[in-house]
């Protein structure tokens, strides 16, 4: 079924993961990318987080030390947005023009069958900045009307996903 959404040029997608409803466009789509901070009324200086579907798109967008690549294949795919020093193939626009990126690849088979259709998505949680995020395909649209393709589902957990930063010797940013 989902195999059939056709996500146009600089449109913006809303799907669900495990954690929450997120909102996102491939990584190679800068005017969509530019969307996401627009619609949300996000910081432009505000990191976005890239969605992988397996460790080798993480290998090619983040640097990882032996130990850290052994510990993302122990969280993934799961809850967790790990922080790592970004490649160039990351544009400047996602990390908020920090060098570090949040990679995180989702435990749920619609957010994986869009990475694995698109490419890695830039994605963000389906809310206003500072607002609570959505949890329902009828909660995207009642927050953010502008999304023009919500794809249905449900979460598991209900909240957003932990962050660790792998840069600072795994320190959890957000629980």
């Amino acid at each position: 079924m989902y195999n059939m959404i056709m996500v146009k040029i600089d449109q913006i997608i809303a799907f669900p993961t495990e954690t929450v409803f997120g909102i996102g466009a491939p990584l190679d789509q800068p005017k969509a990318i530019k969307k996401i901070f627009k619609i949300k009324n996000r910081p432009k200086n505000k990191p976005l987080q890239i969605l992988i579907a397996a460790i080798e798109q993480a290998q090619q967008l983040g640097k990882f030390s032996k130990k850290d690549l052994a510990f993302a294949k122990k969280k993934w795919p799961g809850p967790y947005t790990l922080v790592v020093y970004k490649t160039r193939k990351v544009p400047k626009l996602v990390t908020g023009g920090g060098n570090k990126v949040g990679l995180r690849m989702p435990d749920h088979e619609v957010a994986l069958e869009l990475i694995k259709k698109y490419g890695p998505l830039v994605a963000t949680s389906a809310n206003r900045s500072g607002e609570k995020p959505a949890l329902t395909a009828e909660e995207v649209k009642k927050c953010l009307p502008e999304i023009e393709i919500i794809i249905p589902g449900t979460t598991k957990h209900g909240k957003a996903s932990q962050v660790i930063d792998l840069t600072q010797g795994h320190k959890v940013l957000r629980y």
